[in-house]
């Protein structure tokens, strides 16, 4: 899609301000460099990398009062299956990451404040076995923004299922993080081709600034 129509698109979604930030996994087991991602020896360069931009993006966002919900998973044997240990060639029963009440499960360098919503996930979906499907309906939101990790796991997983349940969707690129560089470039084709808008974090505040005059 050509930019011009791009930020016409985004400006349509952002100017009622019907939006909120969804911050997906920013946890010491999926970005610290002794989290149990690093063991399982993924590259933690671009996931950490974008973690900066993904705080001053959450700082704007709250300039503008916009509302901002923070993604935990937590896995353990309550919500652990066969088939989901199963996956990633059984690694992910091997070395297990984000378990309740450990440094793993932690957030990893952003820090929701008192008028932030923090959620609970067990899956890669935010939308999967929990309430954020009515708690966004109940504050009237339309239009989500996606940041955190992974952009290929979790984010477009929960992109997806938002688009279906028919939320706009808007994938803040840079706000995003991946193990594979060529794998958070497909997400993002895949995205903006399907399931929504792909933008950067600059494009969303010059709209924010826009609309709000």
């Amino acid at each position: 899609m050509p930019e011009d129509n791009v930020k016409k698109l985004l400006t349509k979604r952002l100017k009622d301000k019907r939006a909120a930030l969804i911050v997906i996994d920013v946890q010491n087991d999926f970005c610290h460099s002794q989290g149990g991602f690093s063991k399982r020896k993924a590259d933690l360069s671009h996931v950490q990398k974008v973690v900066p931009q993904i705080n001053s993006f959450i700082e704007n966002c709250r300039q503008f009062n916009l509302p901002i919900i923070f993604i935990r998973t937590i896995h353990s044997d309550w919500t652990n299956s066969p088939s989901w240990l199963g996956r990633m060639e059984g690694i992910a029963e091997k070395i297990p990451v984000c378990l309740p009440n450990t440094w793993g499960s932690e957030f990893f360098e952003v820090k929701p404040s008192h008028n932030d919503y923090i959620m609970i996930k067990h899956r890669y979906s935010a939308f999967i076995g929990t309430d954020l499907n009515l708690i966004l309906r109940s504050k009237g939101i339309e239009t989500i923004l996606l940041s955190g990790v992974a952009t290929n796991i979790c984010v477009e997983t929960t992109a997806r299922d938002g688009f279906c349940l028919d939320y706009n969707v808007i994938l803040v690129e840079d706000c995003c993080g991946a193990y594979i560089l060529e794998e958070h470039a497909s997400t993002l084709n895949n995205i903006s081709k399907y399931f929504g808008i792909v933008t950067d974090s600059k494009t969303v505040m010059e709209i924010m600034q826009q609309v709000k005059k």
